[in-house]
């Protein structure tokens, strides 16, 4: 319970931390753009502590730690004031109210280079071929597709899946410590059966006459077995093994069978006996092979990395209009905090990874044209300078007063749906 109520303090700093960096380049271009500041804050309500600058700026943290806001002199008003918000040239203001979202963006370039030099990518290692797959070899490492190198933004499954059955593609692979290029193509195998845990039954398997087993010998009975169907013709895991029975020795030697009647199960279950469906792709099963970017590679990868993000978010959310996205995965700022602190419990790597995917989200989610939004706002700015002529300030202040409402109502609504019919 405590850790729980640690994490979710983590999560609640990392949003603050986010929110505050947006809020601060709002700050920042105001302050070189030349506009009046009247107050900078870290949270929300009753404020627990302020500062006056000289110039009249106020600094404060507030007692809510879920929010925080740049508040400009007459943002929302007309007011006489050569230094307020709306004075100012349009081109300024649009500077300004975009500042946020790019702040929040170059935020997460940082962040994704640390991320990337902790937690390093990782490549394909075949792991084992499908029965007939004479092309690829058990630990190849396949370095690219079509001359792109497979990158933690880059993978594997998802480059080959743009070819259909019998085109052709290039394969980068390193053998024996050699590179090489060779033409593939994907083609339909059948299911298969392969042994998941060589460890479990390691220097650990005999013959009935006592004669050990070798992994590659047993690999090869397992992937030769003919694959179970249920009464529908689909492919079912193993359940027995029926090539005879298999033994360990005990601490005398003697020879001793995988467990009588459940012989079987043991046996499946040590070595991770597990079923590959069958299917149009490349024929393998592969692991993950451990790589490191350096410091200059991470600062030059955090930007594709970036974008890789950020189309992910963006199909999310093309989701909703297409029906991908469910109501079950969106939430509102308390799921977001729950989930928050299930991802930093996972590990350090996980935690970090927090940065630069929610400043993304952030950024993303800030620059859409809702009313209240950095996005909509924008918008009005640029209406003003294609019609040389604001939209009345009220009837701004009306829509995105309206807009607000609607979208705290929005994520209220999602976060009670999570807590009260999502499983």
């Amino acid at each position: 319970m405590l850790s729980t109520i640690l994490y979710i303090i983590v999560a609640i700093i990392i949003l603050l931390v986010l929110i505050t960096v947006h809020e601060f380049g709002h700050y920042s271009a105001g302050k070189l753009l030349g506009f009046k500041i009247n107050e900078f804050s870290i949270g929300f309500g009753k404020a627990i502590y302020k500062k006056t600058k000289k110039n009249g700026e106020v600094f404060s943290i507030r007692l809510l730690p879920l929010g925080g806001y740049c508040a400009f002199e007459g943002e929302d008003e007309d007011n006489p004031s050569p230094d307020a918000f709306n004075n100012q040239k349009p081109w300024k203001r649009l500077i300004v109210t975009l500042s946020g979202v790019l702040f929040n963006f170059l935020f997460a370039i940082i962040m994704s280079a640390i991320f990337l030099m902790v937690s390093g990518y990782a490549v394909p290692k075949v792991y084992t071929v499908a029965p007939g797959n004479t092309r690829l070899e058990v630990n190849d490492i396949i370095r690219g597709v079509n001359g792109k190198n497979l990158e933690i933004y880059r993978h594997l499954n998802d480059e080959i899946a743009r070819f259909k059955e019998g085109e052709t593609y290039t394969l980068t692979i390193e053998r024996d410590g050699k590179i090489i290029d060779i033409e593939y193509s994907n083609e339909k195998y059948g299911a298969f059966y392969y042994v998941g845990n060589f460890a479990g039954i390691k220097d650990d398997i005999y013959d009935v006459g006592g004669n050990a087993i070798s992994e590659e010998d047993f690999a090869l009975l397992i992937r030769g077995l003919a694959v179970e169907t249920d009464a529908e013709g689909k492919a079912q895991l193993l359940s027995t093994v029926p090539m005879g029975k298999f033994f360990y020795k005990d601490a005398n030697g003697n020879l001793v069978d995988y467990g009588s009647d459940d012989a079987d199960k043991k046996l499946i279950e040590l070595a991770n006996i597990s079923l590959a469906t069958e299917g149009v792709g490349a024929g393998i099963v592969y692991t993950s092979l451990a790589q490191n970017y350096g410091f200059f590679e991470s600062l030059v990868k955090a930007w594709p990395f970036a974008f890789y993000i950020c189309s992910v978010i963006l199909s999310a959310l093309a989701g909703i209009f297409t029906g991908a996205t469910g109501l079950k995965d969106l939430g509102g700022t308390v799921t977001a905090i729950g989930q928050m602190a299930q991802i930093s419990a996972m590990g350090f790597t996980q935690f970090l990874m927090l940065f630069p995917l929610l400043s993304l989200n952030l950024a993303i989610f800030n620059v859409l044209p809702i009313p209240a939004l950095d996005g909509a706002r924008a918008v009005f700015i640029l209406i003003e300078m294609i019609f040389r002529k604001p939209v009345p300030r009220k009837i701004e202040g009306y829509i995105h007063t309206v807009g607000l409402i609607l979208l705290l109502a929005l994520v209220l609504f999602l976060d009670i749906y999570h807590i009260f019919f999502v499983k």
